[in-house]
């Protein structure tokens, strides 16, 4: 019994949506959704590398995410914790890869994302490529 004056705690249930279920019900209608021509469905959402309005690349539905993003001079990687998905301030884990030598970078990058996420391997180091050239172009304008 709960001392006097004080209401008991309770539990709150922590219930897991079934990933296939949310795809159905987001993959038509979300805020991330771009319509393009000739059919063409593109998705703007955390999560998302290919940006392609998919179940396999969605953001939204899986369980497990990754979000690879620019930093100032790194590449950031952000992945979802689902021990604490009840917890909104701890569901996510933020990574920075930095340094000079790419190559060693991208190595990281492959064996973290090859033991969290095998089938978006390709995804991940071609969105961090991507990043690399961008990266490099940016600062040799600067520079000149």
């Amino acid at each position: 019994m709960a001392p006097k004056g004080k209401a008991p705690k309770q539990q709150v249930p922590t219930h897991r949506v079934p990933s296939q279920l949310v795809w159905q019900l987001v993959k038509n209608y979300n805020c991330f959704l771009h319509k393009g021509v000739n059919g063409s469905q593109f998705s703007a959402e955390p999560g998302n590398l290919y940006n392609r309005n998919s179940y396999k690349y969605s953001g939204l539905a899986n369980e497990r995410t990754l979000h690879i993003e620019a930093g100032e001079e790194n590449i950031s990687v952000t992945r979802t914790n689902n021990n604490h998905s009840h917890r909104p301030a701890q569901h996510k884990a933020k990574a920075d890869k930095k340094g000079k030598n790419f190559r060693r970078t991208n190595r990281k990058l492959s064996k973290e994302v090859s033991s969290y996420r095998p089938d978006l391997k390709d995804a991940a180091l071609a969105r961090a490529s991507a990043i690399n050239k961008s990266q490099r172009t940016a600062a040799a304008g600067t520079s000149a």
